[in-house]
């Protein structure tokens, strides 16, 4: 089963990398933050709140990439600032509330989701979206069920890739 699952874990990440353009425009949009002095402001709902230990507590912490919930309560954001939001799926109440009131504070959203049966109420609201395309549990069982949906992992992993683009593009203001 595990070499189901790294083989099959692989296939996402392949697929997520194959964005390349989508990559560089929502880290192009994310750098332009930093750049005007404001900040990015992560948040993810649900599993992806396991994202925020990765930002306050991982080993590669950036002053300008923050928590956008601290105590319950949304940071004081600037029309510089922008948001990164992670969540499951696209019909998510939680995520649409929050970037239905981002957007209408004008202010700039990248969402990483992935869409269920055509059910697509964020993509809309973001300035870009990133479609991680998780869509069913990764392993066969002996049974005919299928288990382990890495959403967290896959998360993780394009908050990286994000990482990893916009401080290519931060190096060339340097």
């Amino acid at each position: 089963m595990l070499k189901i699952f790294s083989t099959q874990l692989n296939g996402v990440f392949q697929k997520i990398v194959k964005q390349e353009e989508v990559f560089e425009d929502a880290s192009r949009f994310l750098a332009q933050a930093v750049i005007g002095e404001g900040c990015v402001y992560v948040h993810g709902t649900k599993e992806f709140a396991g994202i925020i230990s990765e930002i306050t507590d991982g080993a590669e912490q950036n002053n300008s990439i923050k928590p956008l919930l601290i105590n319950g309560e949304i940071q004081s954001l600037s029309p510089v600032d922008r948001v990164l939001l992670f969540t499951r799926q696209t019909d998510d109440q939680e995520a649409i509330l929050l970037a239905k009131k981002l957007s209408d504070s004008n202010i700039g959203i990248v969402i990483v989701s992935t869409t269920i049966n055509g059910e697509d109420h964020l993509s809309e609201l973001a300035d870009v979206f990133i479609n991680y395309e998780l869509t069913r549990k990764l392993v066969p069982t002996d049974e005919g069920d299928r288990i382990c949906l890495p959403t967290l992992l896959t998360g993780l992993f394009i908050y990286h890739c994000l990482l990893l683009t916009m401080s290519e593009i931060l190096s060339d203001f340097d």
